[in-house]
């Protein structure tokens, strides 16, 4: 699905598109910074609902903003990892504040945020199979085994992946298994980069 038609339905306030995209799609994404900036025990419904409400809020303006000069994806992570930021510091983001972030990006090509560059980086450092993983699974936001057949000809290409895996829910049990040590893996290079200290 186009990012414009998603925009569309979730302006219109469909509850398909909403669960869709907020609770399945970006579920990986929003709970990954969520708990990255805020380190609380709320759970990922918790934080994925309450970014919803924040996006949603005024009429969807700030969506409404978006002007598809980057990814829908990185233009809801550029926000959420803002908006989390913000709520570990005990802030409030307004409109006009957002607004002008808005602008700022626009004016910069809507370069991706500096935190954003630095996970970039940091997935850059890992293996080819944990890289696979977190773009598709964490950024994409796809489910596990929704690549299982990507993640299988990738682990069939790399000489240095054995998974020992004797069946469809063996290598799914390891896909998973690797995707969250990869993500803890991420999370530890980005402490080493100076976030979330």
């Amino acid at each position: 699905m186009e990012d414009r038609e998603i925009v569309e339905r979730l302006t219109a306030n469909e509850p398909g598109m909403v669960r869709e995209f907020f609770f399945e799609r970006c579920r990986p994404m929003l709970t990954y910074v969520g708990q990255y900036f805020c380190r609380v025990k709320e759970s990922p419904e918790d934080l994925i609902g309450e970014f919803y409400e924040f996006l949603a809020a005024d009429d969807w303006r700030r969506l409404r903003m978006f002007k598809f000069s980057c990814s829908l994806n990185s233009y809801v992570t550029i926000i959420a990892t803002r908006y989390f930021q913000h709520k570990r510091d005990g802030e409030t983001v307004s409109i006009e504040e957002h607004e002008g972030e808005v602008r700022a990006l626009r004016e910069e090509g809507e370069r991706m945020s500096f935190f954003m560059e630095d996970v970039k980086k940091a997935i850059a450092r890992m293996q080819p199979l944990d890289r696979f993983l977190i773009q598709r699974i964490l950024i994409d936001g796809e489910k596990p085994g929704d690549i299982l057949d990507e993640a299988a000809a990738f682990i069939e290409k790399d000489e240095t992946v054995s998974t020992e895996a004797q069946d469809r829910r063996q290598l799914a049990g390891y896909v998973y298994t690797r995707y969250n040590r990869a993500r803890k893996n991420l999370q530890k290079l980005m402490t080493a980069m100076g976030y979330g200290r």
